[in-house]
């Protein structure tokens, strides 16, 4: 079918990282690239200390979208899985998403579960459960999208496997250029985006990585995470290629921000409660107006 290099962007992740390579490997990548974010503990030992490991030691701390497009520029795979370096792959991952390719797809997800830093389950909600079922907004109804995961339909959920789940094609992601290192928040949609602009986006049922969750860790920090998020939803709307393509987004973006609104409103306990309802309704708003206005560019 093609081979696979697991691409690893690390910064201080002793404590896991061994695991995560150890997971590629049982997977029969072919190619394990570690690209260490200037880690100031022994992550790099480590990986230098495991049989066929790449290490690749970057000169200055870039975040993750930078290592990993670093890790993809050195890949030499048909495919790429980045997985993050406190993430470990099931038995059998890259084995479920290679089966999912088509000549037509770009990428396969697959689903995830969410375990604590000794590996024991969470429960996280609706998130695991709903991420694979693409849905738009329609008369004010959420339907499923007749055309699987696009853009509308990712922008609409906002609710995508973490990376470590994700097989996608390397020239596919490298004709795009990788991450957008400019975001700084939520790069790992617009990569989808992109991604759906150049081939299918498909899932696979098989849950294929535990996906490691830990106070403190970047994907947690709430208000910076809303603000990144927001930045990033105008930035996919402004710089679509076309009008349709920018409209769809506006309307993706809006209806998830309709859908956030009704659920905190009617599950409203608290003051606070109504303020995010409020805030996400004239959010939707807000992204319906600019919908009109990118559309108004040629």
């Amino acid at each position: 079918m093609g081979r696979c290099s697991v691409v690893i962007p690390t910064h201080n992740v002793a404590d896991t990282l061994a695991r995560a390579i150890y997971s590629a490997k049982a997977n029969g990548a072919d190619e394990v690239i570690v690209v260490d974010d200037v880690s100031s503990d022994n992550s790099v030992e480590i990986a230098r200390g495991i049989d066929g490991v790449i290490v690749v030691s970057r000169p200055t701390v870039g975040g993750p979208a930078v290592a990993r497009n670093d890790g993809l520029q050195r890949a030499s795979g048909d495919f790429v899985l980045f997985l993050d370096g406190d993430d470990e792959l099931c038995d059998g991952a890259l084995r479920e998403l290679l089966g999912g390719f088509r000549d037509d797809v770009a990428a396969v997800m697959g689903r995830f579960e969410a375990v604590d830093h000794e590996g024991a389950p969470l429960d996280i909600g609706t998130w695991a459960s709903e991420q694979l079922r693409p849905v738009v907004r329609r008369g004010r109804r959420y339907v499923a999208s007749p055309d699987g995961f696009s853009s509308e339909a990712l922008v609409t959920r906002l609710v995508v496997p973490p990376p470590s789940g994700i097989l996608v094609r390397r020239e596919v992601a490298q004709r795009i250029g990788g991450y957008d290192t400019t975001l700084g928040r939520s790069e790992d949609i617009d990569f989808l985006v992109r991604l759906s602009r150049e081939g299918q986006l498909v899932s696979v049922p098989q849950v294929v990585v535990k996906y490691r969750r830990a106070p403190g860790q970047r994907s947690q920090a709430t208000s910076a995470r809303q603000r990144g998020r927001q930045r990033t939803l105008v930035h996919l709307v402004v710089s679509a290629p076309s009008r349709r393509e920018r409209w769809r987004l506006a309307r993706g973006a809006a209806a998830h921000h309709f859908d956030r609104a009704g659920v905190r409103w009617r599950g409203a306990n608290e003051m606070s409660d109504r303020v995010i309802a409020t805030r996400s309704y004239l959010l939707g708003v807000a992204f319906r107006g600019l919908g009109v206005v990118a559309c108004c560019k040629p």
